[in-house]
């Protein structure tokens, strides 16, 4: 039995307005390295197919997880060239915010390394959240994930640092913690030394 009452129809007019967002960005965005591409055709009921082209890679947290296992080697070796390709991954949001639009879904398994040109490539755009404070801010606190993610070579859970006895454990306080996911250290310098200086 299909469901036709005053839910459905919001439900359907958010799914309706999310597919004609991503059909948007993607002409948007057409011939931009730095954004996956595709086109959207609409089917005989009137629905919005997207095609996207496929891009062989991995998802750039994985390059992080695997340059190297000491934080302090990753930090003087190799953060620079990440934090290089972070600084275009935040021009191309900021492409997006010139032109009035929003990814709206930043995180770490939405950037694909391509494996091609070896350039990484933002992908699904499909979250529209409703904003009233800011309508970019939702992706600024994405970039600010991502940034701590690439930081920290990863996500600091409190769980772990109690598990391995980290002398870092008792120094932190609630708002060394990220303010979404509380139980994601976002204070580094209370963990690394290095980020002290």
């Amino acid at each position: 039995m299909k469901n036709s009452g005053p839910g459905s129809a919001i439900q359907y007019l958010i799914v309706s307005e999310v597919r004609k967002k991503k059909a948007m960005i993607l002409d948007l965005v057409q011939g931009r390295p730095d954004f996956m591409q595709g086109f959207a055709v609409e089917d005989p009921p009137g629905n919005i197919v997207r095609i996207i082209d496929f891009i062989p890679g991995k998802i750039f947290a994985d390059y992080i997880l695997e340059s190297e296992k000491n934080h302090e080697d990753y930090s003087y070796n190799h953060f620079s060239r990440f934090f290089d390709e972070y600084i275009e991954l935040v021009s191309a949001i900021k492409f997006l915010h010139d032109h009035g639009e929003k990814h709206g879904d930043i995180r770490r398994d939405h950037v694909i390394k391509d494996r091609q040109p070896g350039k990484c490539r933002w992908i699904d755009f499909d979250f529209n959240y409703l904003h009233k404070e800011n309508k970019f801010g939702y992706d600024l606190f994405g970039l600010g994930n991502i940034l701590i993610y690439l930081a920290g070579r990863g996500d600091l859970i409190i769980q772990q640092l109690k598990a391995y006895n980290t002398p870092a454990f008792n120094k932190l306080a609630a708002n060394d913690m990220n303010i979404i996911f509380n139980n994601r250290v976002v204070n580094l310098k209370k963990v690394y030394p290095l980020y002290t200086g």
